[in-house]
């Protein structure tokens, strides 16, 4: 037979495909349309599916054909080549020509738009590296990059790049002056500039600048963020040790007096700065070098000074969980046994509730509260070093007010004449003086009149409230001392 009716028109009858070339192939791609065409044709069963297909197959044979004119055409214009890949938005196939023809039409677009960007680029002065590079990865990955204008500029560019990878390895080894001025006079040969010339020259400038700020350093007050910025720059400039040595002292008494004030300020196992000490709250953790925790150490509401405050129990807060001791935040042992919750003193700030366990209120520590004399001393060293050491004015501030509260002590403890101190002064101006980060000389005085006060007037209280027996008879040293003073009223 010639031919099968299908649909009211006939077809001629081709010569069967070779069903193993189509094995494997993608249903989108033409093999798959044709293979899907020889299982319909097999399977004897027309659908519109089919009639489909016959038609997709017609139209990529058609648009085939007019893609392979014009990719072998000499000139394809940049309309047809951009009408081609139009049309083949709306065939569903894979096909082979689509990359062609999307490689063509990018490399007109590139002749018409990008390679005139490239010609002014070779006439202009000294385009960038980035930029000339960029175009002639492009030319080359369209397969322009036998253009003469290409080869020139990849010339150039790779110049360039060759100058950049001496100019890195020159600015890894720290190479003197000379050597990098002489690497700048090469740069402003190029036609390309290359991509290191700014850093270069931003290094020769900067060692330009580093002698007369270094000079001002030396001769003057300066700051420690300046002194460590030339002691950078120094050694990124490679200097030579013997110009660096003076603020390189600067640098070491600098050092010295901070590890002096730290061991004065800073608590035993805080990883915090001296500075980030200062501006504390004294509310942060305390660990051994290898991490751990240290039954030494302070709590935040005491000095760690004392193994007496150290050797206490300790209390843990029940919404922050951290612990302190329990006389440094006015709980005793029975009272901690018998409690089922505890909240800190920061804690109830926090929340806006009363602390439970006062008055008076536990006053935080941030320091290990050095003697003022002590400090004085410290910011005396400080104000001989010809640096400007920003931990020196908190502590200026700190030895202030514990110098304030001494001359307010010092009234106090020379207090003439028959007036006597009101208690609640004297244990008031003892809260202030607890309150210091840095202890007064006065404080330990006033500590011991406050104690024999305090111990008076327990047994006075104890006098009053009939708290004593009374019906256990005298002494013979009672008796005595009775008699006397009868005898001085008589």
């Amino acid at each position: 037979e010639g031919g099968r009716r299908r649909g009211g028109e006939r077809r001629e009858k081709r010569a069967p495909l070779d069903r193993s070339l189509l094995k494997g192939v993608a249903a989108n791609s033409l093999g798959g349309v044709q293979l899907l065409l020889l299982e319909s044709d097999e399977l004897r069963v027309e659908s519109d599916e089919a009639a489909q297909l016959r038609e997709l197959a017609a139209s990529v044979r058609a648009w085939r054909s007019a893609a392979r004119a014009a990719l072998d055409a000499p000139s394809p214009s940049e309309e047809e080549l951009a009408g081609l890949l139009q049309q083949l938005s709306n065939i569903p196939v894979r096909l082979r020509e689509r990359g062609e023809i999307q490689r063509s039409l990018a490399s007109k677009r590139w002749l018409l738009s990008r390679r005139p960007a490239l010609l002014s680029a070779l006439e202009a002065a000294r385009p960038s590296l980035e930029e000339v590079s960029g175009l002639c990865d492009e030319a080359a990955g369209l397969g322009l990059g036998q253009l003469p204008e290409v080869l020139q500029a990849a010339e150039r560019a790779a110049a360039a790049e060759k100058w950049d990878e001496r100019a890195e390895r020159a600015l890894a080894r720290r190479e003197g002056m000379d050597a990098l001025r002489q690497l700048l006079a090469e740069a402003r040969g190029l036609r390309v500039a290359p991509s290191r010339s700014g850093a270069l020259q931003q290094r020769v400038d900067d060692a330009a600048s580093w002698w007369a700020r270094a000079a001002d350093a030396v001769s003057g007050v300066t700051s420690v963020e300046e002194l460590d910025t030339l002691l950078r720059q120094a050694e990124e400039t490679s200097v030579p040790p013997a110009d660096r040595a003076p603020l390189l002292d600067k640098a070491a008494l600098c050092r010295w007096w901070r590890e002096r004030a730290a061991a004065a300020f800073v608590k035993e196992g805080c990883r915090l700065s001296l500075g980030e000490s200062l501006a504390g709250d004294g509310h942060y953790e305390l660990t051994t070098p290898d991490g751990g925790w240290g039954a030494h150490f302070a709590c935040s509401f005491c000095t760690g000074e004392s193994r007496y405050e150290t050797a206490q129990f300790m209390i843990g807060c029940d919404a922050c969980d951290r612990w302190y001791h329990g006389p440094c935040v006015g709980v005793d042992k029975k009272a901690a046994d018998q409690m089922t919750e505890y909240v800190c003193l920061f804690c109830c700030r926090k929340s806006g509730t009363p602390y439970k366990y006062g008055p008076p209120e536990p006053v935080p520590k941030m320091t290990r509260r050095p003697r003022l004399r002590q400090v004085a001393a410290l910011i005396d060293e400080a104000d001989k070093i010809p640096l400007s050491i920003p931990e020196v004015e908190p502590m200026r501030r700190l030895m202030s007010e514990a110098a304030a509260w001494q001359a307010e002590a010092s009234g106090v403890l020379e207090q003439e004449g028959s007036a006597a101190l009101p208690a609640s002064k004297l244990l008031s101006v003892i809260a202030a003086g607890e309150a210091c980060e840095v202890e007064p000389e006065a404080l330990p005085a006033l500590r011991k009149v406050a104690a024999q006060f305090l111990a008076w007037q327990s047994r006075a209280r104890a006098v009053l409230s009939g708290e004593l027996s009374r019906d256990e008879p005298l002494a013979p040293h009672e008796l005595e001392a009775e008699r006397r003073l009868l005898a001085e009223e008589e």
